[in-house]
């Protein structure tokens, strides 16, 4: 999985998580309110609402871009290092475990991207999802534009709808001089010039408080949410209150008399039912209930310091839940510029240097958050820990870097295996035997015996020493520790043929451009786990 589409679904459940916690809270933090004798006016309630939508929304975005600010924070220990705690450990003497070889099938099939479909099952839906809902409004939009209009005020159109159908009020992105705010009242309030003042008011109030335009942002969030039953409910509990802010924005303003505008709902209320339902996201007097008539006879103070703690309240237990979901969500993913912090923190003088591109970032994630990339590093560092110090004796008796042993953690996990064991590798090519995996010809080449009565390979003195002699001449020739490694898998000859035909020497751009293989870029993953192996935690 690219490092994009990973952010993108850690996005994803981040705000999932944040969108089923918070309207939780919220209404939660109401009720206790409510029992404490401590009330919110409607039009509060509905602001701390919104606030929690737009906190949920924008908080997982606002803690990536504070990661990808300060990329280098205490993300990692790096005192735990194995260079650092382990770099001289006792001789022992080499004694691998018999180990019982496991079943598997001579090609292993690829794995199905479970990820991948579940991503494309949900992007399918939630694009369905909001296409069907935008066909039914301009369906609309194109309804309303054949309606006879009442007044229009700049942007604002009036316009008669059916006696049946009820008053709602919607808003499309068009650019002038067409229209762009829309409020519909049935003809029969021609008859109640009081009641048809009010249904405009209403509907007007919608567009001052933005319901409107805000209704595209809510029907994205359920497409996207589809699944996410408490989300689906946030969006209902929204659209109530934005109904009752409006309910009470105008009674409070002196706009309309609680019973003239308490018959009106109930009037609205008894043609609700033979209308034709209106488009997701329209807003309306289509939702009188009980609880609106009642709020209108009822004194609710404005108390601002109550909403602003509540919203604190949501925040302050939003913003660490965010950090945590984004953590969980990740995984024990590593970014580029976490890497590069990695590499630079555990170098040591002399050892080979990991450059950090993104194809390294790529493979130590597949080693270090996949279950099988995490099972053979962990072998690694185990059969490593138990045998470090007879295979860096050789290697520091030639001169050459201790990093190497990242070369037979990445081919056999330090397991002296023979060629026909099952043993996993992640060595591309053909298959090797022993620590560092010689296959037969490299091995005769380099003085070892392989035929039917032995195989020095599993010699690992023998074998290491060859090793040894083939990293000193693999250096030499190319003065490059990553085309050395290259060549170490791939050949001189690969190798050779690559740099006479590209002229370029950076392995890493060769690998991005499929040259050469990723064997380099494995190795260098390696190295550093095996520098950071708190990564493995």
């Amino acid at each position: 999985m690219s490092a994009l589409v990973r952010e993108l679904a850690m996005g994803y459940v981040s705000v999932a998580v944040l969108l089923t916690v918070g309207f939780g809270l919220v209404r939660a933090a109401l009720a206790l309110m409510g029992r404490a004798g401590v009330h919110l006016s409607a039009r509060q309630t509905f602001w701390a609402g919104r606030a929690t939508l737009a906190l949920a929304l924008l908080l997982p975005p606002a803690c990536l871009t504070v990661r990808g600010l300060v990329p280098t924070g205490p993300l990692f220990s790096f005192d735990r290092s194995v260079v650092r705690l382990t770099t001289r450990l006792p001789e022992p003497a080499w004694a691998p475990r018999p180990r019982a070889p496991l079943p598997r099938p001579a090609e292993t099939p690829l794995s199905f991207p479970v990820g991948t479909a579940v991503a494309l099952v949900l992007g399918t839906v939630a694009v369905v999802h909001c296409a069907r809902h935008l066909r039914q409004h301009l369906r609309l939009l194109e309804r309303l534009e054949s309606l006879p209009r009442v007044r229009q005020v700049g942007r604002v159109a009036v316009v008669l709808c059916d006696s049946e159908a009820s008053a709602f009020s919607t808003w499309f992105p068009r650019r002038s001089p067409h229209p762009s705010a829309w409020v519909a009242v049935p003809s029969h309030l021609l008859e109640d010039a009081a009641a048809l003042r009010m249904t405009v008011q209403h509907e007007l109030q919608h567009h001052r408080q933005r319901d409107t335009v805000l209704a595209y942002l809510r029907l994205a969030v359920s497409g996207l949410f589809f699944w996410n039953p408490v989300v689906r409910a946030f969006g209902r509990w929204l659209v109530l209150c934005q109904e009752l802010a409006c309910d009470e924005a105008l009674v409070s303003g002196g706009k309309a008399r609680p019973h003239d505008y308490a018959r009106c709902l109930l009037e609205a209320a008894l043609r609700a039912s033979s209308a034709p339902p209106l488009p997701a996201g329209v807003t309306g007097m289509a939702h009188p209930t009980k609880r609106r008539i009642d709020m209108l006879f009822q004194s609710r103070p404005s108390r601002p310091h109550h909403a602003l703690g509540l919203v604190a309240v949501v925040a302050l237990t939003l913003v660490p839940l965010a950090l945590w979901a984004q953590s969980a969500t990740r995984g024990r993913a590593v970014t580029l510029a976490e890497a590069k912090a990695l590499a630079q923190a555990s170098q040591r003088e002399g050892d080979i240097q990991v450059v950090v591109d993104e194809q390294v970032v790529e493979k130590l994630n597949q080693l270090v958050t996949t279950p099988k990339g995490r099972a053979f590093m962990k072998k690694a560092l185990e059969n490593l820990g138990a045998h470090r110090e007879a295979l860096t004796r050789t290697l520091r008796a030639r001169g050459l870097p201790e990093g190497l042993l990242a070369v037979a953690m990445v081919e056999s996990a330090v397991t002296n295996m023979p060629e026909t064991s099952t043993e996993p590798s992640l060595a591309p090519g053909p298959r090797g035997a022993g620590v560092w995996m010689f296959i037969p010809s490299t091995a005769r080449q380099y003085g070892l015996q392989v035929d039917a009565q032995k195989d020095e390979r599993l010699d690992v003195a023998r074998e290491t020493e060859a090793a040894a002699t083939l990293f000193s001449a693999l250096y030499g020739r190319y003065d490059d520790w990553r085309l050395a490694l290259a060549a170490y898998n791939q050949g001189e000859k690969k190798v050779d043929e690559v740099l006479s035909q590209t002229g370029q020497r950076d392995a890493g751009v060769l690998a991005r451009s499929g040259r050469l293989n990723d064997y380099a870029s494995t190795v260098q993953a390696g190295l550093l786990i095996l520098r950071n192996p708190h990564l493995l935690d």
